[in-house]
């Protein structure tokens, strides 16, 4: 529980400061003068551009908290890579993409749910040769250890 609890503060902290960065290059970038903490869609749903950016540090965090949490699943050290990879795509798409609607990156429409699909199926492809990599790596180490 202990675990569970320090993944939830820290996904809080860095969802809010990934989130937060984030929203200022993307602010500095799109060459407005003005702080975005969203889309200024988003923005305008509110009475205010500090509402807005509160709203959006709550949905920062918990978009961290979903990544964060949703680590342990790497920690099964009896799942194979595959099967933690796809366990931890499906709770991240189906816990993320909400957040992603809410917070006014795409409209909730098919086709931006497609291309944001496609987008997350790249990123998690790119993820699962990292990982595959890297256990490679591990296991060859071990069994070079276990040689000697």
């Amino acid at each position: 529980m202990k675990r569970v609890s320090k993944l939830v503060i820290s996904g809080i902290v860095i969802g809010d400061f990934i989130g937060f960065w984030s929203s200022l290059f993307f602010s500095l970038v799109n060459g407005g003068t003005r702080y975005y903490p969203s889309s200024p869609h988003f923005v305008a749903q509110f009475s205010n551009v500090l509402t807005a950016t509160w709203v959006s540090a709550l949905y920062w965090a918990a978009i961290g908290i979903v990544f964060s949490v949703a680590s342990i699943i790497f920690m099964k050290d009896t799942w194979s890579i595959t099967r933690m990879t796809g366990t931890h795509f499906l709770v991240a798409l189906i816990c993320f993409t909400p957040l992603a609607v809410l917070c006014g990156w795409f409209p909730l429409q098919w086709q931006f749910l497609l291309g944001f699909l496609f987008i997350f199926i790249c990123i998690y492809i790119v993820m699962w040769i990292i990982f595959f990599t890297a256990a490679k790596r591990t296991v060859k180490a071990i069994n070079i250890k276990l040689k000697k």
